[in-house]
């Protein structure tokens, strides 16, 4: 565990001491306003639930666009050959990575915290939904994050990396619309329960349910598994 704090606190550091931590922050927190007032004055409603929705999307596209230094910008640098080389065990590294990107998550959510405060001074929100909601959004944010390191880990290019993070994950949101376009029974239930926007449904109306609690966890564990595979075939090679 003290090499994964390790790792945690250097991918922090490296994430702070360069402007993408600041810039991400800037680029989410001013569309996080912007959906608030947009859902605030379109719906009348003392709730974040236009807010949230719009930014689960959102951070589909940010996410992979922060994950994907992960790996590629190592091994375009030449340090992933040193990285994989030390006495790190391969466990660590990848928690220490996906931990410190969570991390950042964490702190691009609570800077919208702003916003449910101003909803109660004036009116009336329920805060048992937006807690809720805010619970679907991390985790959501775990999901992405895994899938963006696992496109970090096939290529050496960043660029691209962010880009195969966006195409790995727009399916699973494209399959709830997609399920009402097919008349199969049986497909049209496999792409919803594939899809993230159904899973997302239960946190937003302030239910917490098991089932999509462990959809997010196995999506995030099968991901982050598949990187693994990733990192340790590229040992060998």
């Amino acid at each position: 565990m003290s090499v994964a704090w390790a790792i945690f606190k250097k991918e922090m550091r490296v994430y702070f001491v360069s402007p993408l931590a600041y810039v991400f922050l800037g680029v989410f927190l001013l569309l996080a306003g912007l959906f608030f007032y947009l859902g605030v004055s379109m719906t009348g409603e003392a709730s974040l639930r236009v807010m949230l929705g719009n930014l689960s999307i959102t951070l589909m596209f940010l996410l992979p666009l922060l994950t994907m230094r992960h790996f590629a910008e190592e091994q375009r640098a030449g340090t992933f050959e040193l990285m994989m080389t030390a006495p790190v065990p391969l466990w660590a590294l990848l928690a220490g990575k996906w931990l410190s990107s969570l991390a950042l998550c964490a702190i691009l959510l609570a800077g919208t915290f702003l916003f449910p405060f101003l909803l109660e001074y004036y009116g009336d929100p329920d805060w048992g939904v937006i807690a809720t909601s805010y619970l679907g959004l991390l985790l959501c944010c775990g999901a992405f994050v895994a899938a963006g390191m696992f496109s970090s880990s096939l290529t050496d290019e960043a660029v691209a990396a962010g880009l195969g993070g966006v195409v790995i994950l727009l399916p699973f949101w494209l399959a709830g619309n997609s399920a009402e376009l097919v008349e199969i029974e049986w497909l049209r239930t496999l792409l919803r329960h594939l899809a993230l926007s159904t899973h997302m449904e239960s946190f937003v109306r302030g239910v917490i349910d098991t089932s999509d609690v462990v959809w997010f966890a196995m999506f995030t564990l099968l991901f982050l598994f598949f990187t693994w595979r990733s990192v340790e075939s590229r040992r060998w090679r």
